[in-house]
C-alpha cells in the first residue's frame, strides 16, 4: 500500500470515528429529522408535479388557449403556496434538530472542561477551547442547509430523473451521461477540504488565543508600551489566517461552477438535439412545451447536483470541526474519583504527608520522601526558594494532582479514597492572586456557598475587613466588580476572597502567599482579617515574606522538592541554616542579628 493510499484510509478512519462520536446526538432529534423527510419528500413530489405544469403552460400559450394557460398559471401559484408551508417544515424541523444538537455538544464540552485536571488547562491554550465551545461548535451547527440539501437533493434528482425518462427516455439517456462526470468533479474537488478546514479552524483558534491573552494582561501591554508590538503579532497571525482561509476557499469554490458548466452542457446538448425532435414524425408528442418541461427537469437535476457538491463541502467542514470537539471529550481527567470512593467526613483538620514523592509528567521530581503532619488547629508554613515545591504541596492536599508515590491523609484517610467533590468543599484556600467574576459582591462571596443567607454574607464579611469598603461602593454588596474584580484594589479583592473563604467555613485552610503582593497599609487591613479566618483551623501557610509566619507551630524549609529543615522561627534561626539565610536576605542583616529585627507580628492563632 502507498504512502498516499495509507493517508487516504487514515483520513477515512478517522472520518468513521467521528461520525460514530457524532451519531448519538443525531439519532436523539430522529423525530424532528423524520418530519423533516417529510415534507423534503413533499417538495420533491411538487418539482415532480411542476414538470407537467410547465408544460401545459407552455403548450397552451402556443395554441393560444387562455382559459387553460389561466387555469394552469393558477394552478402554479396554488402549488407553491402549499410548497411554501412544506419548505417552512423542512427548515424549521431541521434547524431545531442541528441547534439542539449544538446546544447539547456546547453543554456536553463544557461540563467536561469543568471535570477535566488542573494538568490539562496547564498544557491547553485558554483561546483554543474557547475556538472548539464557539468556532467548531458553529461548524456543526450550521450543518442545517447542509442536512437539508442532503436529503432533498438526492430526492430531486430521483425524482426528476424518473419524470425525464417518462417524458422522453431517449433524450434522457443521452443528456443524464453528464452525472457520472458531475460526481468525478465532486469527489476530485471536494479531497482535501477537511484538512483544509481543520488548518483553517487551528489558525482561529490561535488568533482567539492571542485576543484572550493580551486583553487578560492588558495593562502589562500598556505598561511595556507593547500596543504597536501586539498589534503587529495579531496581524500576522490574522494574515495567516486569512491565506489559509483562502486556500479552503480556492477548492470550495470550484465546486460549484464545475458542477454548473457541466450542467449547462447537458442543457445546451438538449436544446440543440431535443430541439429537433419537436414536431418529427419519429417523436410525435413532444411539443415544445415537451422540451421546455423537459429543460426545466435538467436545470432542476443540475441544481441538485449542485447542492450534492456544497453538501460534500459543508461535510467536511463540519467533520473537521466534530474532530476537535471530540479530542476534548476523548481527554479523560488524570485526577478522578476512584471506584468505591466514599464522601470525605466531616474533617477534624489532622494533615499528614506520608512519604510523598510527586514529578509532574517525566522529569525531575518536584517533591521527594516528603514526610510532615499538621494536627488540628496548627499552623504550619511552607518555604523555600522559588521552585523548591512549596504550592505543590497545596496542589497535592486539594488533590489538584495524585501522589507519584506515598500518600496524603486528612484525619487518617487517604484523599485518594474520598470523593474528589466532599474533599475540596471542606477545604478553604486564599491564593495570592485573588481570582473575582465578573458578578456582584454578594455572589463573589457566596460563590462558595451559594445557598448562603444575606446576614452570614454581610458577617463574613465584617470578619474580613471588608464590610466597610463595601458600604461606600455606590451599590453596596450588589456592585457589579468587573472582570477580574478589576474594580477593586488588590487589597479588596484579597478581602472579599477571605469573606468567602469564612462563609465556606472550612476545617483546613491554605494560605498561599496571601499577603505578598500587597503594600504596607493593605497588609495590615488583610493580616487582621487572615488571623479571624486562621482562628481554630488547620492553617497551611506557603510564604515568601518570611514575617508573617514567625508565629507559626512549625515551620517546614523545603530546598529542591526535599524538606531540610523543620521547627519553629526560633529553632530554625538558631540553626544557622537555608532558613536563617533567607530570613537574613530579607532583613538584609546578617543571621546573627536576626533576634535584633524580629518583628512583632504574631499569627500563631491558637
Amino acid at each position: 500500500m502507498s504512502r498516499a493510499t495509507q493517508s487516504m484510509q487514515t483520513k477515512k478512519d478517522a472520518e468513521h470515528s467521528v461520525g460514530k462520536l457524532l451519531l448519538p446526538y443525531y439519532a436523539d432529534h430522529w423525530r424532528l429529522f423524520a418530519l423533516g423527510l417529510i415534507c423534503t419528500v413533499a417538495i420533491a413530489g411538487i418539482r415532480y408535479w411542476f414538470i407537467d405544469l410547465i408544460k401545459n403552460v407552455v403548450d397552451a400559450a402556443a395554441v393560444r388557449d387562455r382559459s387553460q394557460l389561466a387555469a394552469t398559471a393558477l394552478l402554479i401559484v396554488g402549488v407553491h403556496v402549499i410548497k411554501w408551508f412544506f419548505m417552512y417544515g423542512q427548515i424549521y424541523l431541521i434547524s431545531s434538530a442541528t441547534n439542539r444538537i449544538a446546544v447539547r455538544l456546547r453543554n456536553d464540552l463544557y461540563t467536561h472542561l469543568q471535570r477535566l485536571s488542573i494538568s490539562f488547562f496547564e498544557r491547553a491554550k485558554t483561546g483554543h477551547l474557547m475556538s472548539r465551545m464557539t468556532n467548531d461548535i458553529g461548524l456543526v451547527q450550521n450543518s442545517a442547509n447542509s442536512i437539508i440539501q442532503a436529503v432533498s437533493a438526492p430526492l430531486i434528482i430521483l425524482a426528476l430523473t424518473v419524470k425525464v425518462f417518462m417524458m422522453n427516455w431517449k433524450l434522457a439517456m443521452v443528456s443524464l451521461i453528464l452525472l457520472p462526470l458531475m460526481s468525478y468533479a465532486m469527489v476530485k474537488i471536494g479531497r482535501g477540504i477537511r484538512s483544509l478546514t481543520d488548518m483553517l479552524q487551528v489558525k482561529l483558534a490561535d488568533i482567539a488565543s492571542i485576543v484572550q491573552e493580551t486583553l487578560s494582561a492588558i495593562r502589562i501591554v500598556k505598561s511595556f508600551s507593547m500596543e504597536d508590538y501586539e498589534t503587529s503579532r495579531f496581524e500576522d497571525e490574522n494574515r495567516e489566517t486569512y491565506g489559509a482561509a483562502m486556500r479552503a476557499v480556492r477548492r470550495s469554490a470550484a465546486m460549484v461552477p464545475t458542477l454548473d458548466l457541466i450542467g449547462i452542457a447537458g442543457i445546451a446538448f438538449v436544446l440543440w438535439y431535443g430541439g429537433s425532435m419537436v414536431g418529427s414524425h419519429e417523436f410525435k408528442g413532444f411539443t415544445v412545451g415537451a422540451l421546455f418541461g423537459l429543460l426545466v427537469a435538467l436545470e432542476g437535476i443540475s441544481e441538485a447536483a449542485k447542492d450534492v457538491g456544497r453538501i460534500n463541502v459543508t461535510y467536511h467542514q463540519t467533520m473537521a470541526g466534530a474532530k476537535r470537539i471530540f479530542e476534548v471529550l476523548s481527554e479523560a481527567p488524570e485526577v478522578s474519583d476512584m471506584p468505591g470512593a466514599i464522601p470525605m467526613p466531616p474533617i477534624k483538620g489532622h494533615v499528614e504527608f506520608r512519604n510523598v514523592s510527586f514529578s509532574y509528567g517525566i522529569g525531575e521530581a518536584a517533591l521527594e520522601d516528603i514526610s510532615f503532619e499538621m494536627e488540628p488547629g496548627s499552623h504550619v508554613a511552607i518555604v523555600g526558594p522559588s521552585g523548591a515545591g512549596k504550592s505543590t504541596i497545596a496542589n497535592l492536599i486539594l488533590r489538584f494532582y495524585d501522589v507519584t508515590d506515598g500518600a496524603v491523609l486528612i484525619d487518617g484517610i487517604d484523599v485518594r479514597k474520598v470523593t474528589i467533590s466532599s474533599l475540596r468543599k471542606q477545604i478553604g484556600i486564599v491564593p495570592q492572586e485573588t481570582m473575582l467574576f465578573s458578578s456582584s459582591i454578594r455572589e463573589n462571596i457566596a460563590y462558595g456557598r451559594i445557598e448562603a443567607t444575606e446576614s452570614e454574607i454581610i458577617e463574613a464579611a465584617k470578619a474580613a475587613n471588608a464590610h466597610d469598603f463595601i458600604m461606600r461602593l455606590p451599590e453596596g454588596y450588589g456592585t457589579l466588580v468587573g472582570e477580574r474584580g478589576i474594580k477593586l484594589s488588590g487589597g479588596e479583592r484579597q478581602r472579599i476572597a477571605i469573606a468567602r473563604a469564612l462563609l465556606k467555613n472550612p476545617k483546613i485552610l491554605i494560605l498561599d502567599e496571601a499577603t505578598s503582593s500587597l503594600d504596607v497599609a493593605s497588609e495590615a487591613i488583610v493580616q487582621e482579617a487572615l488571623e479571624r479566618l486562621m482562628s481554630n483551623r488547620t492553617t497551611l501557610i506557603i510564604a515568601h515574606r518570611l514575617s508573617t509566619i514567625v508565629g507559626a507551630d512549625k515551620i517546614i524549609v523545603l530546598d529542591k522538592g526535599r524538606i531540610v529543615e523543620m521547627g519553629t522561627h526560633d529553632e530554625l534561626l538558631r540553626r544557622g541554616g537555608l532558613y536563617s539565610e533567607l530570613y537574613a536576605v530579607q532583613l538584609r542583616v546578617h543571621p546573627q542579628e536576626y533576634s535584633e529585627h524580629a518583628p512583632a507580628a504574631d499569627i500563631s492563632g491558637g
